[in-house]
């Protein structure tokens, strides 16, 4: 699941390798042993890089990596010429050649204008070679799926769609992606943490890893969410090799190999009341589903909707509506996970959402409601999930496939913690469900140990509270747009230097425009909305 990444780069025209001054596109670009930039699109420079398909066996051929860089400016007012900077944005499935396109142009606020920021993609994924594309994603239906099949009901039928969408996924992939010389068996963190020995290898034989300040034979890196496990890996695998390293909502190791992430949803439900509390402060003219006097008001509102969206006692009582409610109770749990993410972005959004819905279900048109707003979030059945092999492809093959072949019933612990924990939590479910389908095994994972002594010191950024991966795991702070914290990185990129016991940023401006009186905690506390249910 990709959300937009508030983390702003800087930018710069740097000097590159490149055979012409005419714009190429990836596709004209042939994949070479060495780190060989092209122009692309304004600004921005292009390479391929040849690696090993298998770095366990070399006689199965190559596979390339694409990359993306916003160079950085010559004479620099930040200083001397610091080396490359890679991103990953997270998933696993993102695209970090889109990341760095999108985000690159300001990365000067944040890091300093004498980085090259590049971005990658990962094995099999976007504009990699080979590439997983067995669950011919692009074509689907995007109302019924593969097989028609419409969105499913938060009994266990919810389940049950996504386990069979992913069998129906693995299978294919089994078919079309599963062979040595495919990408299937080659898309395991450990394999793209040696594609990143690779590319700084190639780096260091650059004109520019030769003037780097920066040791240009370790790894600079940025990781987010899914990132900071691939950064974890990275450096328990390589600690002689760690630079400069930022993992930045760091996932649990244990729990992303393991058990659904379930410790990902801890705070969710206080992130979810951080909608009532910026709404009530925002006023009416900011926030227009502001009622009452206190956050609280703005709850039980919110609430009065929630509970006419009972599928199972529509079921049970025979009512005409049942499938109805079923779809739009999962489009609304869907719509307040996107907030849980990105608040600056979606907090705005919902209060007319939630508008929208008061009126659908006075109207009973329900359907119309789901159908709206399954179009900003996103629907919640499995013909929504994009690029299923993708992710897949990595996050099974990571957990070496302890969960193919399993059934709903072996499921349950895991489940019935989630549903407990939060209200949407159900839905954290979904990206890993499609591992009870999926075969095809890694040809190298990596399970630990992690963790050791790095060749450089690591920064870890965490947020108090994150949808994602709670403080307890140190979620993004990206999300919150801290410009302490984002002066904290930039002075750990440029001099090393770590937080030390000046490691908290207080609460800056958050959505709507509003700074909050204390802590997000205290406010939450304070409204009596610690506990929603």
């Amino acid at each position: 699941m990709k959300f937009p990444l508030f983390l702003v780069f800087s930018a710069f025209i740097a000097a590159a390798t490149a055979h012409t001054t005419q714009p190429y596109t990836f596709q004209q670009i042939l994949p070479s042993k060495t780190l060989e930039w092209h122009p692309c699109n304004p600004g921005f420079l292009c390479a391929k890089l040849s690696v090993p398909l298998s770095y366990q066996n070399y006689s199965l051929g190559l596979a390339s990596v694409p990359l993306l860089k916003y160079p950085a400016t010559t004479n620099s007012s930040s200083g001397p010429y610091q080396g490359m900077l890679l991103l990953n944005p997270g998933g696993p499935g993102a695209s970090g050649v889109e990341e760095v396109f999108t985000s690159g142009p300001l990365i000067q606020s944040i890091i300093g204008s004498n980085w090259d920021v590049v971005g990658f993609d990962p094995r099999g994924m976007w504009l990699s070679e080979p590439l997983a594309n067995c669950s011919d994603h692009r074509d689907v239906n995007p109302v019924t799926g593969l097989k028609g099949r419409g969105v499913p009901r938060v009994s266990d039928e919810f389940y049950e769609e996504y386990i069979e969408f992913g069998r129906e996924v693995g299978k294919e992939c089994e078919e079309r992606s599963g062979g040595v010389r495919d990408a299937g068996p080659h898309m395991s963190t450990a394999t793209v943490a040696r594609d990143l020995i690779s590319l700084i290898d190639a780096f260091a034989l650059t004109p520019d890893g030769k003037r780097s300040v920066k040791p240009s034979n370790l790894l600079n890196y940025y990781g987010i969410s899914y990132g900071t496990f691939l950064g974890q890996t990275f450096a328990s695998m390589f600690p002689s090799r760690v630079g400069n390293l930022i993992l930045d909502g760091v996932v649990d190791p244990a729990g992303y190999l393991t058990n659904f992430t379930s410790e990902s949803v801890n705070h969710l439900d206080e992130l979810l009341a951080a909608f009532f509390i910026y709404c009530h402060e925002a006023g009416f003219s900011k926030c227009a589903y502001k009622t009452g006097s206190t956050p609280k008001d703005i709850f039980n509102r919110f609430n009065a909707s929630f509970v006419q969206l009972d599928p199972r006692k529509a079921e049970s009582e025979g009512w005409s509506n049942a499938t109805e409610l079923q779809d739009a109770l999962l489009t609304l749990k869907v719509s307040l996970l996107a907030p849980a993410h990105s608040p600056f972005g979606y907090f705005p959004i919902i209060p007319q959402v939630l508008l929208d819905l008061e009126s659908a279900l006075q109207n009973q048109t329900l359907s119309s409601w789901t159908l709206a707003t399954g179009a900003i979030f996103g629907s919640p059945g499995p013909a929504n999930y994009k690029s299923p092999d993708w992710r897949l492809g990595t996050l099974c093959s990571d957990q070496n496939n302890r969960w193919y072949n399993k059934t709903l019933d072996d499921l349950r612990p895991q489940l019935k913690a989630l549903e407990k924990q939060s209200i949407i939590g159900e839905i954290w479910s979904m990206a890993v469900l499609g591992c009870l389908g999926w075969s095809v095994e890694a040809e190298e994972t990596f399970e630990g140990p992690f963790g050791g002594v790095t060749q450089t010191p690591i920064l870890f950024v965490g947020n108090t509270y994150d949808g994602a991966t709670p403080i307890e795991k140190l979620h993004t702070a990206t999300a919150s747009q801290n410009l302490c914290g984002f002066s904290k990185i930039a002075a750990y990129l440029q001099t090393n230097q770590l937080p030390g016991n000046d490691s908290l940023c207080q609460l800056e401006k958050g959505p709507f425009n509003i700074l909050l009186n204390g802590t997000l905690e205290d406010n939450i506390n304070r409204a009596g909305l610690a506990s929603l249910f």
